[in-house]
């Protein structure tokens, strides 16, 4: 079994989440689901970004202990990610004990490598962020380019870590390791930083009442983001369980949106260069998940529930559309109507009427019992569709290892288009009446073996659901099937297995409110 260690960016705890944050975890979770399934050694983390002076304040606002209020926050998002389905083994919570642990050994080991230093701040200043800028950092009249809001001018005594020192070796590792940072654009973007030139940055903050005191200047808590970053080792072990640590870091992908590859790419890999710590082996930016062409936040005003959605849609119809309409990398738009279209038209339509309809012939041609396919009634085309069968694991698993779950999906949907073309081209009902029963035969045992092939796939995607397929198609698997590749050959099905219909598995969803209109139309 190979490890692999896999997190997304821990979560703001000062706001409820919104459908960017589900977008961003389902993703994750697939690729963690995807990994296990072929029998790898998942670690998957998760968490929350607590010492915020923003979650601070918001405590304050509703007058409760800034802890508590960061401990139901956390359930609150513990609790949905149940809902999606999300398989993650660990949530770090920045104000656990482990991880205050891990904070502090790793601000001593930069300290003690002389990379930290005290000195004065006076620059700008993004609250939403909780981020300092440099003028060519922000829009014109100093205005924050994610929040939209003018950064104030700050001055104060810091300490600051000395990215300036490590500005050449940080270059040589991602110029000498392209595969640290993907997509591409974002690798360009942080290479232009780099060469621009890196400036020190604070790592304390002086006077603040809520964070991680400094055990040799209590004036001063660890910056936020320095302390962030941290949860990444902190959950598997760092100064809490060498063991552990030493099995599962470095990381194999840092998942996270494409508006903080600086922290991830610049800032954490030169806190762990002065640590000693070995560096993650990839950052992957994705994009963002717009509403009306728009980056959602809060600051906007345009964030969209992911609770209220999937009780809407389900959680099937949300993690297939994350995973097969928005390319991993890309800015993505989301809408309950880009939701609806795609839910009816690939997985009730296409993929929920190809089981439908040949497993109702299977139990009116074979009486429910999957019949055997004979090679002598072999015709050039079934030919065809065996070897496309044969060829999907190496195109799914070629997508997948490079996180492009779209087209992953889109291969397999490939075969699905073809079953329910093979349906109208062989006419099994002619062939029934013709009493040609060995073609008969091979064409049901084709079209069982696509919806076979369709349901492995989309195990990391919908586990739930393709599970209620094997009981349609009265055969055992499992969500861990590290002889993936194997079972995806033409073949596997067993002949003389009992498949039963059933309830359909994906009742069209329908808008009601234009369901109402075209009523009004017609009247």
């Amino acid at each position: 079994m190979a490890k692999f260690y896999i997190t997304t960016a821990i979560v703001y705890a000062n706001s409820r989440p919104h459908i960017g944050h589900a977008y961003e975890i389902v993703t994750t979770d697939v690729i963690a689901r995807y990994r296990r399934m072929l029998g790898d050694d998942v670690y998957f983390c998760t968490g929350s970004d607590e010492h915020s002076i923003n979650v601070y304040t918001k405590a304050l606002e509703q007058g409760k202990d800034p802890q508590v209020y960061c401990d139901e926050m956390a359930k609150v998002y513990k609790d949905l990610w149940k809902r999606y389905g999300i398989s993650n083994n660990d949530y770090v919570q920045t104000t656990e004990e482990r991880h205050k642990k891990s904070v502090m050994q790793l601000f001593k080991k930069c300290f003690d490598a002389g990379d930290i230093y005290k000195g004065a701040y006076e620059g700008h200043y993004c609250k939403s962020c909780e981020a300092f800028y440099t003028e060519a950092e922000l829009d014109e009249g100093g205005i924050c380019k994610i929040h939209k809001i003018k950064a104030d001018v700050v001055k104060e005594e810091n300490y600051f870590l000395r990215l300036s020192k490590y500005q050449d070796k940080l270059l040589a590792h991602i110029q000498n390791n392209p595969s640290f940072l993907e997509p591409e654009t974002r690798r360009n973007e942080i290479l232009n930083m780099i060469k621009a030139g890196l400036n020190d940055i604070s790592v304390s903050r002086n006077g603040q009442k809520w964070g991680i005191p400094l055990n040799f200047d209590t004036d001063h808590k660890v910056y936020v983001w320095f302390d962030a970053l941290i949860n990444y080792i902190t959950a598997v072990g760092y100064a809490s369980d060498e063991e552990k640590f030493a099995k599962y870091w470095p990381a194999d992908y840092h998942i996270i949106g494409k508006d903080i590859t600086k922290f991830h790419c610049i800032i954490w890999p030169i806190m762990l260069m002065s640590a000693g710590v070995p560096l993650p082996k990839k950052v992957f930016g994705h994009g963002f998940l717009l509403n009306k062409g728009e980056k959602m936040s809060k600051t906007r005003g345009n964030i969209v529930d992911p609770e209220n959605v999937i009780n809407v849609f389900g959680a099937d119809a949300i993690r297939y559309y994350f995973a097969s309409h928005i390319t991993n990398g890309v800015d993505g738009e989301f809408s309950e109507d880009a939701i609806i279209t795609c839910f009816n038209s690939y997985l009730a339509n296409d993929l929920g009427n190809l089981i439908n309809r040949s497993i109702t012939m299977v139990e009116k041609y074979f009486e429910g019992v999957v019949p055997a396919y004979t090679e002598a009634a072999q015709t050039p085309r079934m030919k065809e569709i065996r070897e496309s069968i044969d060829a999907l694991a190496t195109e799914y698993m070629k997508k997948m290892d490079v996180l492009n779950m779209s087209g992953a999906l889109e291969d397999a949907w490939k075969r699905v288009a073809i079953a329910n073309k093979f349906i109208d081209e062989s006419a099994p009902w002619t062939l029934a009446k013709e009493n040609k029963t060995e073609i008969l035969g091979n064409v049901m045992y084709l079209l069982l073996e696509i919806i076979r092939v369709t349901s492995l796939c989309l195990i990391p995607v919908i586990p739930d659901t393709a599970k209620k397929i094997w009981d349609k198609l009265g055969i055992q698997y499992t969500e861990l099937l590290p002889s993936f590749e194997n079972e995806m050959k033409f073949g596997k099905l067993p002949v003389g297995t009992k498949v039963s219909k059933g309830e359909p598995l994906f009742p069209r969803i329908v808008d009601e409110e234009k369901e109402k209109e075209k009523g009004k139309k017609l009247k």
